[in-house]
Formats: structure tokens, C-alpha cells, sequence
């Protein structure tokens, strides 16, 4: 019996280390493509069609801030995996979640005032448009799954010992 409540235990600690490290590359990455990949990739656009280049600065800045609202997103999820690795993710945790739907909604704002603010200066481009929706469809249906979670509060202690 004890062998398997250590194996048990054993195999929840690799879980929060496979989510914790994964959670810390993509963090780290997201930095690097903030960094350098994001205004890299704009110049070289700009670069090839100069007719955009009064996106620029605009696009710089909301790709940074999106990629923020992902990262926040990110640091609230390895806080809440550490959280439940020591057994704490209870109704305490509800503070959490709420941060992390008001980071993904704010992704939401974002991304629906650049579609507008595409659609209107007329660089409406299929590929941006659908880059666009797919991250807004995605970010909605996180904000719909953790509304729903907190509002099921199906919080209940959980124990790293049992």
C-alpha cells in the first residue's frame, strides 16, 4: 500500500515538473519573440512593403502587449501548478483565476480593436484577419471555461498526501 501511495506521489511531482518546466520555456520564448523575433519580423515587412510602414510602432506595441497578456496568463498558471503541487489550490485560488480572465480578456480587446483599426485603414489582409480570429476564438473560449470553473466553484482541498 505504500509503494503505491509513493508512486502515486511520485508521479504528481513529474506532472508539476513537466508543467512547471513547460510552462517556464514558453515564458522564456515568449520573451525572445517579444524581443527580438516580433520587430525583426515588422521591419522586414516594412522593409517589402513600404506602404505599411505607418503600422509600425503601432504593431511593435500591440504585439508586445498581447504577448504580455499571454505571459500573465503563463505566470498565473505556474503559480496555480505550485499552488496545487503543496496541496493549496482551494477557494483561495479564485483570485487567481480571476486575474488570469481578466488578462485573457484583455487579450480579447486587443485583439478585436486591431481588427477593427485593420479593417478600417484598409490593411485587412486574410492572413493577419485569420491570425487575429484564431487568437480572439482562442482566448474566448479560456475566458468561457474559467468563468464557468469559478462560477461551479468546484473547489475542494487538495490533498498532495492523499
Amino acid at each position: 500500500m505504500a509503494i503505491t501511495q509513493w508512486r502515486e506521489a511520485e508521479m504528481r511531482r513529474g506532472t508539476w515538473f513537466g508543467l512547471t518546466a513547460v510552462l517556464l520555456v514558453l515564458l522564456l520564448l515568449s520573451v525572445m519573440v517579444q524581443a527580438w523575433l516580433l520587430p525583426s519580423a515588422v521591419e522586414s515587412v516594412t522593409a517589402v512593403f513600404p506602404e505599411v510602414e505607418l503600422l509600425t510602432v503601432p504593431g511593435i506595441m500591440w504585439g508586445v502587449l498581447a504577448i504580455a497578456c499571454w505571459q500573465a496568463v503563463a505566470v498565473i498558471g505556474l503559480r496555480l501548478a505550485l499552488l496545487s503541487r503543496d496541496g493549496l489550490f482551494d477557494a483561495s485560488t479564485d483570485g487567481w483565476l480571476r486575474a488570469m480572465v481578466g488578462f485573457l480578456s484583455a487579450f480579447v480587446v486587443l485583439v478585436v480593436s486591431a481588427f477593427i483599426a485593420l479593417s478600417v485603414m484598409g490593411y485587412a489582409t486574410p492572413g493577419v484577419m485569420l491570425g487575429l480570429i484564431g487568437g480572439g476564438i482562442i482566448a474566448v473560449i479560456a475566458v468561457g471555461a474559467l468563468v464557468l470553473f469559478i462560477a461551479n466553484k468546484p473547489f475542494m482541498r487538495i490533498s498532495a498526501h492523499s
